[in-house]
């Protein structure tokens, strides 16, 4: 059997996929991303940081799920040449902050806001971070209560990832993936990942009414999707 690999995305842990788990007919292992979960803290607060120790405990072989900065992992990875099976990305593209030919993403300066709010209050900059994506409806926001285990060199290094990736030459079409999102995701849009897709020639599924947590709020659809995914490679 192909093992299953989920990678939650910043701030959060592996509580995250507590429910896709409970639907997944397929067995499925979290590695924690750096600093989060209980995981050692990153010996770097950049990309290789965050990336190379996810990386180093994977199976070879394995299909990852990579969620919002978990899959800014899954696409490094690919980037480095780790034997992956497939890749499916939930609300994540190559790039998190917008350039002048990649205009469906983050502000830079968004971002550096973020990273300096955590520089003063790192509880505050997670509050904040959760709460936008909770507006989404009453399921995102009883999706984002689970209490912060993530140090605060854990966060750092996770924005610090974001601001730096730029995988939009990342061998994603090497392996079969799968672009997954939301139709109301505030970080996210799926244009983003209409182009990511058609860019691999990928597969993309957008789950109208989900926002940046659709695993989470819309469980069984992305069960289905995943299930689906996996039957064809």
């Amino acid at each position: 059997m192909t093992p299953l690999l989920l990678v939650p995305g910043w701030s959060f842990d592996g509580r995250v996929f507590d429910r896709l788990r409970s639907v997944l007919d397929t067995p499925a292992q979290v590695v924690e991303l750096p600093g989060h979960g209980g995981a050692a803290d990153p010996r770097y607060e950049d990309l290789a940081g965050v990336a190379t120790p996810v990386i180093d405990a994977a199976p070879d072989d394995a299909v990852w799920v990579g969620w919002s900065l978990g899959g800014t992992v899954a696409l490094e990875a690919l980037r480095r040449g780790k034997p992956l099976r497939g890749v499916a990305l939930i609300g994540a593209t190559p790039r998190f902050t917008m350039d002048i030919d990649w205009p469906c993403a983050v502000p830079a300066a968004e971002l550096t806001a973020m990273r300096a709010g955590l520089a003063r209050s790192p509880a505050a900059t997670v509050r904040r971070f959760r709460r936008r994506l909770g507006q989404v409806s009453a399921a995102d926001a009883a999706a984002v209560t689970d209490p912060c285990t993530a140090s605060p060199v854990g966060l750092a290094a996770g924005l610090a990832a974001l601001a730096e990736a730029d995988l939009r030459q990342a061998p994603a079409g090497a392996v079969p993936s799968l672009w997954l999102g939301g139709g109301q995701d505030p970080l996210v849009p799926p244009a983003a990942l209409q182009r990511a897709a058609e860019g691999c020639d990928g597969q993309l599924r957008i789950l109208e009414g989900a926002g940046h947590l659709p695993h989470c709020t819309h469980a069984t659809a992305v069960a289905q999707t995943i299930h689906a995914f996996l039957e064809e490679i």
